[in-house]
């Protein structure tokens, strides 16, 4: 089997289209008003990649709309629900799941709803319990998945929270936050462009050896999508994978580096004057470091053991996470492959989680 045969790497390739009819769709999506109420409190809640989702959609929104913003996972949100809402002013839930059927999400959308918190969802599936229960819902059904493995459906969930970001933030009138939106269509053809590219970057950091290990690093918002590249590998591998803010790997987890370690860094704007010296380190130690960087910011560095992956330039800073996004899934999936894993069944995972009836 190559990979591009199976259904995860036709997944991977369908997001060249999905994004583009993704932007089109939440163009021409109605928002409740509560949505952009100024003095409410976004909480992004979901269970495994969509907990990674809601990482990054928290960060996202903050920064935008300079007001708090709360990422839980789905059995917080459920097991704990007066601790973690009880401080934030007028909470709204954003339930994120693929499924729309994690039993998790699922609770906490019931919890929320007990309590008089509005929800909206976000699914790929119509007509699941998350649409049935949200007061209001986006629907991205034009994403189809039959691997287990969350790839397509992240990066166009992903999109959609952008998107989400810059109303919230846009109800302020915040020119920033219009900006942000305007860009979108654009992003979606430039993810389309490069995803050739990616792929055969991320082959190329594979080899015909590959690696025992992978460690991903991110900030601010690039430390929820450090988070799926590792859980990335980690679902098709099973290799070991860690994922941390950026410098503090330099706090101990450096210690796990050796000759078969390869780093992978989502670089930004505010971390990239030290990418390239963690990168250097990392190579010093005898591991393999790749920097995935907005074009200009991080120099490229000549060696076999630092690599340097330059995106286009100009974008605002968090949209890179869309860019960053098809190369981490195009690596673990030639890491499988080289492996000679499956990487549509994945061990011990199913496309959807849900607990027992005693749960």
């Amino acid at each position: 089997m190559t990979t591009r045969t199976s259904h995860t790497a036709r997944e991977i390739n369908a997001q060249s289209s999905t994004l583009q009819e993704t932007v089109s769709r939440l163009w021409s999506m109605q928002l409740p008003a509560w949505v952009e109420e100024p003095d409410r409190t976004p909480v992004f809640v979901g269970c495994g990649t969509s907990h990674h989702l809601a990482q990054y959609g928290a960060a996202v929104t903050q920064a935008l709309a300079c007001r708090p913003a709360v990422a839980l996972t789905g059995s917080e949100a459920w097991l704990f629900v007066n601790e973690v809402l009880k401080p934030w002013s007028r909470p709204f839930l954003i339930a994120l799941s693929r499924s729309g059927a994690s039993t998790e999400v699922v609770r906490a959308v019931a919890e929320a709803r007990q309590r008089g918190i509005p929800v909206l969802g976000i699914t790929t599936t119509a007509g699941s319990e998350l649409t049935r229960l949200a007061d209001a819902c986006l629907v991205l059904d034009h994403v189809e998945e039959h691997s287990v493995v969350m790839t397509q459906s992240f990066s166009n969930m992903l999109l959609a929270l952008q998107w989400l970001a810059a109303r919230i933030a846009g109800g302020q009138g915040n020119p920033v936050a219009a900006s942000f939106m305007e860009r979108l269509p654009e992003l979606a053809e430039t993810v389309s462009a490069l995803n050739e590219r990616l792929a055969e970057e991320a082959r190329r950091v594979v080899g015909e050896e590959g690696h025992a290990q992978y460690v991903f690093l991110g900030s601010g918002a690039f430390y929820g999508v450090a988070r799926e590249g590792m859980l990335k590998v980690k679902e098709m591998t099973q290799l070991p994978a860690d994922a941390y803010v950026t410098l503090e790997f330099r706090h101990g987890p450096k210690a796990i580096v050796t000759e078969r370690t390869c780093v992978v860094v989502l670089s930004s704007r505010s971390t990239a004057p030290h990418d390239r010296d963690l990168a250097m380190e990392v190579a010093a130690l005898g591991g393999k470091a790749v920097v995935l960087a907005e074009q200009g910011t991080v120099a490229p560095e000549e060696g076999a053991n630092v690599g340097v992956i330059e995106l286009p330039a100009g974008f605002p800073e968090a949209q890179y996470a869309s860019l960053d996004a098809p190369f981490f899934q195009w690596l673990a999936l030639y890491e499988t492959q080289r492996l000679g894993l499956h990487p549509d069944r994945p061990r011990h995972l199913s496309h959807v989680v849900r607990l027992g009836p005693g749960a």
